[in-house]
């Protein structure tokens, strides 16, 4: 069952203004855009995490500023775009802080999915920048797992294929389209062209603090909205499924 996420003409001080989103159904969106276009900052306000400085963000009608941090907590995990821990924890410690359930197991299916077994009693302080952010996303997931495995989720990642190779890329967006199709929502931010026009079910295109287009994949990921998007021209290449775009000059 997932939500309608509905944004009426939000404005963050000095962030974005008077943006609206309408938004329902299961699957992924990716959110793209250049540097400074207020993704992150749109991102924490959908998460409920800062409020808007003007307008509504409601989940399912209801206004996200009217729900405690608790009541977000069961269905909506986050991921910030630069997580960090201080302490010298082991991966395991990392994940049972965010274990909500009974038993207290780490998943085998979580641990699988993202190729945790080397890493569960490895310290944080000696991974690697892929290693740490692959914790951090377990982190999220496990906080809402099962909702989650029921398809009643929310995921809102900050740039998660950061410091990712690209093995580990795209067995997360494989994973997080399987997600997608069990009934959650997934709303990501990612530089990748290609990742969203690969694996979004839609897509939102920001700049400068507004939205210049959003909707369908195949109705936004076009070269004019990706010129204006990233002020960069691309070339279109076919190839199954869905092709591939092609920086070509700035």
């Amino acid at each position: 069952m997932s939500l309608t996420i509905q944004a009426e003409h939000i404005c963050l001080s000095g962030r974005f203004k008077r943006l609206s989103i309408h938004h329902s159904g299961s699957g992924i969106v990716c959110l793209l855009g250049a540097n400074g276009a207020g993704k992150s900052s749109l991102l924490e306000v959908l998460a409920g995490l800062i409020p808007a400085t003007e307008g509504d963000v409601c989940w399912n009608h209801q206004p996200v500023a009217l729900m405690s941090l608790m009541e977000l907590a069961r269905t909506r995990g986050y991921l910030a775009q630069k997580p960090s821990m201080q302490f010298e924890l082991t991966g395991r410690d990392c994940l049972q802080f965010f274990n909500v359930s009974d038993s207290g197991d780490i998943p085998a299916l979580l641990i699988e999915k993202l190729g945790l077994s080397a890493l569960l009693d490895k310290a944080y302080t000696r991974m690697s920048g892929g290693e740490q952010q692959r914790i951090f996303i377990a982190r999220t997931l496990i906080q809402v797992w099962e909702p989650l495995m029921q398809g009643n989720a929310l995921l809102i990642l900050d740039e998660p294929l950061q410091s990712l190779d690209i093995r580990h890329q795209l067995a997360l967006m494989h994973w997080l389209a399987d997600l997608g199709i069990r009934g959650n929502q997934i709303v990501m931010s990612c530089h990748d062209v290609n990742i969203a026009n690969t694996f979004a079910d839609t897509v939102w295109l920001a700049r400068s603090g507004e939205l210049l287009a959003s909707g369908p994949v195949e109705d936004v990921m076009t070269l004019n909205n990706l010129r204006r998007t990233f002020d960069c021209q691309f070339d279109f290449l076919e190839r199954e499924p869905r092709g591939v775009f092609v920086p070509v000059s700035v």
